[in-house]
């Protein structure tokens, strides 16, 4: 298989199993990709309903992106906005 589309797959992998766990947490949540700011991989907006904390949510975000990222060598960024 050529490395671009191993990429690609372990990236999809990678992006759902995230996406998945995350809805999983904060069934509420909104994700959507969103354009690169600089050299990610994947970069997704993650839209909080206002009664959940934002903070705490933002952190679990993070540490799910760290544990996707040392298990798939990816960089992912998750921008965490409250929704209007």
């Amino acid at each position: 298989m050529p490395e671009t589309v191993a990429t690609e797959k372990s990236l999809a992998e990678a992006v759902t199993k995230l996406v998945d766990s995350l809805h999983h947490k904060y069934p509420g949540i909104m994700i959507r990709p969103i354009s690169n700011y600089e050299d990610e991989d994947f970069t997704f907006e993650i839209t909080v309903p206002k009664n959940l904390p934002i903070d705490q949510v933002e952190e679990t975000c993070h540490m799910e992106c760290i544990k996707t990222e040392d298990e798939y060598d990816l960089f992912i960024f998750p921008k965490v906005v409250y929704e209007k």
